[in-house]
């Protein structure tokens, strides 16, 4: 007899609780709502890795607009790097690559007959991480443009 008063006792304790919940404005279904477990992706899926191909698609139109043209000036080409650096990245972030670090580097340099070596070394896991490099030469001036997506763990 005594178990049965325990019983009826824990359920008013249930619709007391119930009760004082749909005051609030909530719903017993929303109370009673389990957490989904967290997921922790160390790896991107299929259809999230570096997109390279488009990625070199971007490098090239917009070096091509922004140079085609034009002779190198000394006191314009740190200008031009920027802009190019920061449309190159704003074009890549709007891929939307989830989790992806995207780095860029540009450099402007005259064409003066002399050569150049460019030389890069990442420490970093190849099976997620990646960059593309391309270069535009004219008469006078010579780009290089990296970007490098590195996944963010």
């Amino acid at each position: 007899m005594a178990d049965e008063e325990e019983v009826v006792d824990e359920e008013a304790e249930v619709v007391q609780v119930g009760s004082a919940e749909s005051e609030s404005g909530l719903s017993p279904v929303e109370v009673e709502k389990p957490l989904a477990p967290p997921k922790y992706e160390v790896r991107p899926g299929l259809g999230e890795k570096f997109q390279a191909r488009n990625v070199r698609e971007i490098i090239i139109s917009t070096m091509h607009e922004q140079l085609t043209g034009r002779q190198y000036r000394t006191d314009q080409a740190p200008r031009w790097a920027k802009v190019i650096s920061n449309a190159v990245r704003q074009k890549v972030q709007d891929l939307d690559m989830k989790r992806y670090k995207i780095l860029v580097q540009t450099t402007v340099l005259e064409m003066k007959g002399a050569g150049i070596k460019c030389g890069q070394r990442c420490l970093w896991d190849p099976e997620t991480d990646d960059y593309v490099d391309e270069l535009f030469r004219n008469d006078t001036i010579f780009c290089h443009t990296v970007v490098y997506g590195v996944y963010l763990y």
